[in-house]
């Protein structure tokens, strides 16, 4: 996720190379970013160390020792984490009561600038949202929650959404082979039919279910899936599985968020 927000922020001219610094302890990860002209650093243990913004992007499990690494350093940057689970409680707590800090969730489109991003706040600094924004929406868009708890709804729907959305290309193209066509041929028509569907989708103004109407005739064809879906309980097993998604991303403030969850 941080490569995908890497390379969309340059992409678009949000970011220059010489504006970024890469902390990592992986030599192979420094590495990467090294060939992409981006200073890079093994810790944040130096003096003139006075980034705008400090975005967390580690697995939960290590987040804690990010945030303490650089918690002696900071002056006054803006935190982003966009860490799976773990609240912003926890992140003040381990940054010794500092709470410039947003959550945001992104996902891998971000990459192509095509991401969306769930975002909540409890910084009462003036222009650390607008700056949230201008980094978030140089990668795509990006929604206000309520609450933090909604957070790990928006990591259920749409951070860990990109994998759903693969998964069923995946399970067309292979329906595709499975009854004759070719794998190039088979993914072909599964991307572009995604690919079309979404953009008529999103052009189209109109409910998804009014739009999956308009292409089901009565006794057809595409009825005959449908009425195979709904025999399946498709649906309730895909919110089913979002659900359990959600409660993963609960689950993580539990595992790794420490005691003022």
């Amino acid at each position: 996720m941080a490569s995908a927000l890497v390379s969309g922020l340059l992409a678009n001219g949000t970011a220059i190379p010489e504006d970024l610094l890469v902390v990592d302890i992986s030599d192979e990860v420094r590495h990467k970013f090294d060939a992409m002209k981006i200073n890079t650093a093994s810790t944040f243990s130096f003096s003139d160390f006075n980034a705008d913004v400090i975005i967390l992007a580690v697995k939960p499990q290590h987040l804690r020792k990010a945030v303490e690494s650089c918690a002696s350093n900071l002056k006054d940057s803006l935190i982003v984490s966009i860490v799976a689970g773990i609240p912003i409680a926890s992140i003040v707590d381990w940054l010794n009561g500092y709470d410039r800090v947003i959550r945001v969730m992104p996902n891998t489109p971000a990459l192509i600038q095509a991401g969306v991003s769930g975002m909540y706040s409890v910084s009462t600094v003036g222009g650390d949202k607008e700056l949230a924004e201008v980094i978030m929406g140089g990668v795509g868009r990006y929604i206000w929650c309520q609450s933090e708890e909604l957070i790990d709804v928006v990591t259920a729907v749409s951070g860990s959404g990109p994998a759903y959305v693969f998964y069923f290309i995946e399970s067309l193209v292979a329906a595709g082979m499975e009854l004759g066509l070719d794998r190039e041929a088979s993914n072909l028509l599964a991307l572009e039919t995604f690919l079309g569907s979404s953009r008529l989708a999103a052009r189209s103004g109109e409910l998804p279910s009014v739009l999956r109407e308009r292409v089901t005739s009565k006794g057809g064809t595409t009825a005959a899936a449908l009425a195979s879906f709904d025999a399946d309980n498709l649906r309730e097993k895909i919110i089913n599985a979002i659900s359990a998604a959600r409660d993963r991303s609960a689950e993580l403030a539990k595992d790794f968020g420490g005691d003022e969850v």
